[in-house]
């Protein structure tokens, strides 16, 4: 028996903007309409996927970047304006994507993808596009998206060069599968011997054409929209072009079996009712104890500094902030210019003097995952604050 072939809706071109893409057999306006696609960097690339998505009817797009503009990204970024120097580059970008389609909602996020974004929102998207232009923020998107279990996909530019890329867990190989010692080094440079984050390091400028961000942009548009289509697309596999001498091609990359992204976090325990700034650090151990044991205890991402005190002048600050956010100069005591040294810790056990602080107070953002763990039992599980993403998602 032949299977029956789906239907084609045609709309009247006069009333309705979407109207050409009826005439595409496997396209789905209400697919379209109703996904919700997190772009991360704003920059040329994500310039031209905002513009693809906005013109298709993506219906709720997310910006996220940490950058302002300034004078050299007006040659390559369609939706920036040179009275647009000096602003923040979501909210231009959500401006002029507002512009293009009225339909679309809009959220922006200005912030570091690496430690500021719950990463719930991660799993509460239909596709990620990775726009960016420095190897750290693609590894922590390649981890986020391991851990939730999200594909996503990833585009490079230089010069006449560019590359896209599909990496879906457990599919073929991943973005740090890919990685070079020379990659890791180049990562690590960031960072300082105390871990805190350098902030005299150059930030590197991309030689590149618009033209090149527009063909790896649309090619990145395309992959999503196969993505949110549920059509077949090939992860771990690199389309690779040439724009010197117009070759494409498509090459595969081996997975590493030790690659230290391929963790999952389960099971993820969606918490509708915890929120990152109403909820206490013992309301969610509590919350942990019910769901494992008494002795449940609540591990966090990463180090967590909780008070630094200076080694001159005795003086004590809270600061209750990820390790990763503070800079180098933060270990310097502002008050005589000595060294402060920092108290850390990655876990609560409810032994601690600082149970009544709000998870937001202890850096923690919304829709963020938290790791609660019994010893007792040998079982862990992870708890997201889902309560966020009434507000975290909430669209203009």
């Amino acid at each position: 028996m032949s299977e029956t072939p789906e239907t084609i809706v045609i709309t009247d071109p006069d009333s309705d903007r979407y109207h050409t893409f009826g005439y595409i057999s496997w396209w789905q306006q209400e697919v379209v309409r109703n996904a919700t696609i997190l772009v991360v960097g704003a920059g040329a690339l994500g310039n031209e996927v905002l513009k693809n998505l906005a013109l298709m009817g993506i219906g709720n797009i997310i910006i996220a970047d940490f950058d302002t503009i300034e004078d050299s990204n007006l040659s390559r970024s369609v939706l920036f304006r040179a009275s647009d120097r000096g602003r923040r580059k979501v909210n231009a970008a959500a401006e002029r994507v507002k512009e293009l389609n009225p339909d679309v909602n809009v959220k922006t996020w200005h912030g570091n993808i690496n430690f500021e974004m719950g990463l719930g929102v991660f799993r509460h998207v239909d596709a990620i596009v990775g726009c960016l232009d420095n190897r750290e923020a693609r590894l922590s998107i390649n981890r986020f998206s391991w851990q939730i279990n999200r594909p996503w996909v990833d585009g490079a530019i230089q010069e006449l060069m560019g590359i896209v890329r599909v990496f879906w867990p457990g599919q073929g190989a991943c973005y740090e599968c890919t990685l070079t010692d020379l990659d890791y080094q180049i990562i690590n440079l960031r960072y300082s011997c105390p871990l805190l984050a350098r902030q005299n390091i150059l930030q590197g400028k991309v030689p590149t054409t618009p033209t090149s961000a527009s063909i790896v942009a649309a090619m990145q548009t395309q992959e999503a929209l196969k993505l949110i289509h549920e059509m077949e697309v090939q992860p771990g596999k690199a389309v690779m072009i040439n724009g010197l001498t117009n070759d494409i091609y498509t090459t595969e990359y081996p997975v590493k079996d030790s690659c230290m992204s391929h963790a999952r976090l389960e099971p993820i325990v969606a918490l509708e009712e915890v929120t990152a700034v109403s909820t206490t650090l013992n309301d969610l151990l509590k919350i942990a104890q019910e769901k494992l044991a008494d002795d449940a205890v609540l591990e966090f991402d990463g180090e967590i500094v909780t008070t630094m005190h200076c080694l001159d002048c005795g003086e004590k600050f809270d600061i209750f902030r990820k390790m990763a956010r503070l800079y180098e100069n933060e270990s310097t005591c502002p008050n005589c210019g000595g060294r402060r040294e920092m108290n850390m810790t990655h876990r609560v056990d409810g032994s601690e003097d600082f149970l009544e602080r709000t998870l937001a107070e202890m850096d923690v953002p919304p829709l963020g995952i938290i790791r609660a763990r019994s010893a007792s039992k040998k079982e862990s599980i992870y708890l997201e604050l889902t309560g966020d993403k009434e507000t975290f998602l909430k669209f203009d």
